[in-house]
């Protein structure tokens, strides 16, 4: 391998001098990315995020250069976009060099005849969706993390957003990418997504967080701004019912934007936090959009005969607007948790055969299992709705912490273990839309089994043999990952 310093001296040729930033500099800039495992590690001194060099180049061809440098050094690359990750994916743990992908976010290019978007990897998610407002257009793609999320994080984590009911994962969003592959590469897939000329590659990078290949650009869909929209909401004598209205909606052809369906204990310690409502229990937000006035109202009305049908109470129409004014209030201080807290998101997914048991098993699995001393609270709701199923989506809290690094981190691993383990026993998959990092990496050989992890291994191994981007993420093995 070659110095730090030589390589420094190379990077710094490609990119420039104020680009590049070594050991304790580099650490102090980049402390990682927003994981409660990210985040205790540092408070007590053993940053998880150890990249000996950052760069952040400002085109695809100095990512190409740079992947090229890193590959005749045999030198670990970790890619980092906004940094908004939870499950810390985009730390560089094994030192190496951190790529700081945020210069590259440039609009490409705009084409409203076919309501697509060439985008860079580094643009904020949120300003892009303001620069599509300026010519009335929109991206569909809205996650809590928005003001802080690159497109780049979005496609390489699989995430979702406020609105994916109707439009869809990152994943729907993307037609097509550019990556620059390990060996420095740069690979240009098919422009569209529906074809017969072999495998749609574009999909096979999209959640790969960056173990084969960076996304330095992808054309995305985007849509008109919504002429109409309309909100309602619904109390239900039981989740049960809740989860019956919202797959009659979705399997019966409807397209609502938003259905989010609380539990008892999200509806009144989350919800209503929001709303103030006076929320009870078991409560339904539904949002429908569209460029259609009539279509719009038909929609939430046969939407509301659905509700009502299965025991649904309807509540002011209002909770949802309000709802969706503040929906990402609950992302910022003083509602944001901090240490001595564990906090973290447990988001598994299902088809409607085994959605009832998952959410049963898992929030059951959760609450025991910590001891009752540490005041674990778990509050559910569901927020991505499909043809074939829904996610449940568990906020869990633990007041107070151990104050010791090891212990609490131990108690933050019994809690996923538990949840993993009773997910994968009820048939369901241990994430929607947050990706794996390191908080889910130890179980992916239980999630894929030994054929499917051999699989994904040998697309690791042929892309990247020398196993330089993200050694050791995905539950992936690499040479530099010992």
């Amino acid at each position: 391998m070659a110095t730090r310093d030589a390589v420094a001296a190379e990077l710094a040729r490609i990119v420039g001098a104020d680009q590049v930033w070594s050991g304790e500099q580099a650490r102090q800039r980049y402390p990682g990315d927003k994981s409660w495992l990210t985040i205790v590690h540092a408070h007590y001194g053993e940053p998880l995020n150890q990249p000996e060099i950052a760069v952040a180049p400002a085109t695809v061809a100095q990512v190409s250069d740079i992947m090229r440098l890193a590959s005749r050094a045999g030198l670990a690359v970790t890619p980092l976009g906004g940094g908004s990750g939870v499950q810390g994916a985009a730390n560089a743990n094994l030192g190496g060099l951190l790529l700081d992908l945020t210069r590259l976010d440039r609009v490409r290019e705009i084409d409203e005849t076919s309501l697509t978007c060439t985008v860079e990897c580094g643009m904020n998610v949120k300003r892009f969706d303001a620069e599509l407002a300026r010519q009335g257009l929109t991206f569909t793609h809205d996650p809590a993390s928005a003001e802080w999320a690159s497109i780049g994080g979005a496609i390489a984590a699989r995430g979702s957003g406020v609105l994916s009911t109707r439009y869809g994962n990152i994943q729907d969003h993307v037609l097509s990418l550019e990556v620059v592959l390990p060996d420095g590469q740069v690979a240009q897939l098919p422009a569209v997504p529906k074809h017969g000329v072999g495998p749609e590659l574009s999909q096979l990078f999209v959640g790969s967080e960056g173990v084969l290949g960076i996304v330095t650009a992808a054309r995305v869909k985007i849509q008109r701004q919504p002429k109409a929209r309309r909100f309602c909401a619904f109390h239900f004598p039981s989740l049960a019912a809740g989860i019956a209205a919202g797959r009659e909606i979705v399997t019966s052809g409807l397209r609502p934007a938003v259905i989010r369906l609380y539990d008892a204990h999200a509806a009144v310690l989350s919800l209503e936090k929001i709303v103030r409502a006076g929320l009870q229990g078991e409560t339904m937000v539904l949002m429908v959009q569209g460029q259609h006035e009539a279509l719009v109202e038909l929609e939430a009305q046969t939407c509301g005969q659905i509700c009502r049908a299965h025991g649904g109470q309807a509540l002011d129409d209002q909770i949802g607007a309000v709802w969706w004014d503040d929906r990402y209030g609950m992302s910022h201080p003083p509602h944001t948790p901090a240490l001595p807290q564990i906090w973290m998101t447990m988001d598994a997914v299902s088809d409607f055969s085994s959605l009832q048991g998952l959410y049963d098993d898992v929030t059951r699995a959760i609450a025991q299992s910590i001891d009752p001393k540490w005041g674990l609270t778990v509050k559910t709701h569901l927020s991505h709705w499909y043809e074939w199923g829904a996610m449940i989506y568990s906020r869990i809290n633990v007041p107070q912490g151990p104050d010791n690094l090891q212990e609490a981190v131990a108690l933050h691993d019994r809690i996923v273990d538990a949840a993993v383990q009773a997910t994968l026993e009820a048939g369901g998959v241990m994430n929607d839309h947050h990706g794996v990092g390191m908080r889910l990496g130890p179980h992916m050989g239980a999630q894929f089994g030994t054929a499917g992890m051999s699989l994904l291994q040998g697309v690791k191994s042929g892309l990247d043999p020398q196993g330089i981007l993200c050694p050791g993420k995905l539950g992936l093995a690499s040479p530099l990952a010992g």
